[in-house]
């Protein structure tokens, strides 16, 4: 085969369809715990999740989400980095380039970079809905990248 000669992608949508029912599961991820606690036979479930969390978040009460008088296992933003990934997963549109990607991924976290500071150094006061905002923008790319891999290879 001539080396300049494309190499002709695979079309993979059984695997596709793995990632993208992968991704939404961990979109969900955040409310397992919630939703498994004090049913028997499924507190482990909400156990492992609870043990991630806290490896990969500060879990600071005041900047989660409550629902039902009870704080979600991650704050704002992880929760928009977590719904961002299962989004990106099920809608798995528009699809990018390998450019696009990075342009998008680019500025949302520098986006995010900028509300970090901004709030750090006291410009504004804590905004969740935007923190949330910022973690979807960020992560959703992220899962439609990672279907159209899937898919295509």
């Amino acid at each position: 085969m001539n080396p300049d000669e494309a190499v002709p992608s695979k079309d993979r949508p059984a695997l596709a369809w793995v990632v993208r029912i992968g991704l939404v599961l961990v979109g969900l991820g955040p409310f397992v715990p919630p939703a498994t606690s004090g049913i028997p036979g499924l507190g482990f479930v909400g156990e492992a999740f609870e043990a991630w969390f806290a490896f990969q978040c500060h879990r600071d009460p005041g900047r989660s989400l409550h629902l039902f008088g009870r704080a979600l296992p991650v704050c704002v933003r992880c929760l928009g980095i977590y719904a961002g990934l299962g989004l990106g997963g099920l809608v798995a549109w528009p699809r990018l380039g390998t450019w696009a990607l990075r342009i998008w991924v680019g500025s949302a976290a520098l986006v995010m970079i900028l509300d970090v500071l901004s709030e750090g150094t006291g410009l504004h006061s804590e905004w969740p809905l935007l923190r949330l905002v910022t973690g979807i923008l960020l992560a959703y790319p992220v899962g439609v990248a990672l279907v159209q891999a899937a898919r295509h290879g």
